[in-house]
């Protein structure tokens, strides 16, 4: 551009030649490029030197400084490329463009006021760090807090546990001191332990104080009266599902239970206040992540809710409670074992002289039985007794407890029973008395047993048939060849002084079989876990309906071997039929 100017003014000067004005043409372009490149030189220089400063941290380098130099590069280079000088000053203007607010800026700015200002926020900073870590104490100290008591609240129940040891009945007398124990930590106005037995799946009561309103529907028969009531979720067991307990015990998850009328679990037995739900905590029984029972705390509705926090120390004494559970169940299976072992024979030996040596003969009937103990398990009785003429009675009982223990009670039975049907009274009344006989008893052993008792009229052939617990009675009716169960579920005897039972008549015919067992055989599991159940014995009665009743029943014996096979038992199986001529 400049030398085009040059050219100009050469034209309009005489005696200039052509070659002269070349000449100087090309050494004023030459001259124009040197600041041009040097220009460049400084400004590659620049950026190479702002880059170390950068790295080094020797000095701030604000950003701008960068772009303001990259473009004089830039801007350089690409006019020397194009020798098109426009562009140089356009990209000096641009560069000062830039640069010129950041200068107006530091040229105004008040160091002191920026000082405060980065002083504050580093004091703000320093604030927020320290309340942080107050929080981060503040937590660190309620966890240890709450290490702290749940390790005080370990020695306290190791402490109590070890005088439980050598107690006659360790682990019910253990479960009753951690059920007042728990109530008095947690001010609740009930509470419920329930252990899992896990070869019935089932969750049982085992220790039960204060007011507790069931969480689940009570029969429909029941009587609401608080004795009633206590008395069935005393003897209540519980599946692992479709209840309150069994979703807390199958989950391994504890569930607060502020109110209890919003929640679908909790069953609303009502109106009377003792059946009123308040509020609830259920807490699973771990041990190595395993549910092995369930905790449940209660309060009336007109108490304060259970809290958040009340909830978190209920769990902490749980843990510890289970903690401890776990060394007194190995003690406790080890000298049960020992003591089975040894008492178990005893009682075996005694248990075969109280059951019929030899069946009597009676004219028009036929009689079978079969009795099957399983190791340490004394626990069912049978019997007949010819009482009068017009009465000959059949016992099929299944008493609660194993070895001595259980002997005793059978003893009990067996001679309430021999002396009671030598009266007039009906079956009911007989199986009344040995409740009311049973529960006025005393002493610690368990006294429940459930009985059927058949009273057979041989004359007019007519049964009167009454049964109390979980012992079915059976009849095949040899008219329509149809296998029906005669009784119903009831309260076994022994639970309640007040328990009614109830009598049914029957008139029999020629070929009409009965048949009474105990829970045992039907329950009794094979090798892949399935029962024996009620269904698989009327298969095997009315396949051998023709044959005696002694036939019948040494053929359902074979029926019950070979189903279950090798499979462990865990109650004795017992069968008791009777089949009219």
């Amino acid at each position: 551009m400049l030398s085009h100017f040059f050219l100009t003014v050469f034209n309009k000067t005489p005696g200039a030649s052509a070659l002269t004005q070349e000449m100087i043409l090309n050494s004023i372009d030459s001259f124009i490029n040197v600041p041009l490149l040097v220009s460049l030189g400084l400004g590659v220089v620049l950026l190479l030197l702002l880059l170390i400063m950068k790295l080094r941290n020797t000095s701030k380098s604000s950003f701008i400084f960068f772009v303001v130099v990259g473009i004089i590069v830039l801007g350089s280079a690409y006019t020397y490329l194009t020798q098109t000088y426009f562009y140089f000053v356009f990209t000096v203007i641009l560069a000062e463009v830039l640069i010129f607010p950041y200068l107006l800026l530091k040229a105004f700015d008040n160091p002191k006021k920026r000082e405060e200002k980065l002083a504050a926020k580093k004091a703000a900073a320093q604030q927020a760090s320290l309340e942080q870590d107050s929080a981060s104490k503040a937590l660190i100290a309620a966890m240890e807090e709450k290490h702290q008591r749940l390790l005080n609240v370990n020695k306290e129940i190791i402490s109590k546990v070890s005088t439980f040891f050598t107690n006659e009945n360790s682990i019910e007398s253990f479960m009753e001191y951690c059920n007042k124990f728990l109530t008095e930590k947690t001010q609740a106005d009930g509470c419920a332990i329930l252990l899992a037995d896990d070869f019935d799946n089932t969750l049982a009561v085992k220790s039960l104080a204060g007011a507790f309103p069931p969480p689940y529907k009570l029969p429909d028969d029941l009587p609401h009266k608080p004795i009633r009531v206590e008395t069935n979720l005393r003897f209540a067991t519980f599946n692992f599902s479709d209840n309150i307990f069994g979703d807390v015990f199958t989950s391994k998850e504890a569930c607060l239970v502020a109110d209890s009328v919003k929640d679908p679990r909790i069953f609303q037995n009502g109106p009377e206040d003792f059946l009123r739900c308040g509020s609830y905590i259920f807490i699973p029984i771990i041990q190595q992540e395993n549910a092995v029972g369930v905790v449940a705390l209660a309060r009336k509705p007109d108490n304060v809710k259970f809290t958040k926090e009340e909830f978190e120390t209920a769990t902490i004494l749980v843990d510890a409670i289970a903690t401890s559970l776990k060394p007194l169940y190995s003690f406790l299976t080890y000298a049960e074992n020992a003591e089975l072992n040894k008492g178990g024979d005893i009682a075996s030996s005694y248990q075969k002289q109280l059951v019929p040596q030899k069946l009597p003969v009676i004219s028009g009937t036929s009689i079978g039985c079969f009795s099957l103990s399983t190791e340490n398990v004394c626990g069912d009785y049978y019997d007949v007794i010819v009482s009068r003429k017009d009465r000959i009675s059949f016992v099929m009982a299944d008493v609660a407890g194993k070895g001595m223990n259980s002997l005793v009670v059978m003893i009990m039975i067996r001679a309430i029973l021999r002396l009671a049907v030598n009266t007039n009274q009906s079956a009911s009344t007989i199986l009344t008395w040995a409740n009311k006989g049973l529960c006025s008893d005393t002493s610690k052993l368990d006294h429940f047993a459930s009985i059927s008792l058949i009273n057979y009229d041989s004359i007019n052939k007519e049964v009167q048939i009454s049964t109390c617990g979980n012992n079915p009675v059976f009849i095949y009716k040899a008219s329509d060849k149809t296998f029906n169960q005669l009784s119903t579920p009831s309260e076994p005897i022994g639970v309640s002084k007040d328990a009614v039972y109830t009598d049914m008549k029957i008139k029999l015919e020629s070929g009409d079989i009965l048949a009474t067992c105990t829970d045992g055989l039907l329950e009794s599991l094979n090798e892949d876990g399935v029962q024996y159940s009620a269904e698989r014995l009327s298969k095997a009665i009315i396949k051998n309906c023709g044959a005696n009743a002694k036939d019948i029943s040494a053929k359902v014996k074979d029926d019950f071997k070979r189903y279950c096979g090798t499979a462990q038992q865990y109650d004795d199986q017992s069968l008791l039929v009777i089949k009219i001529q």
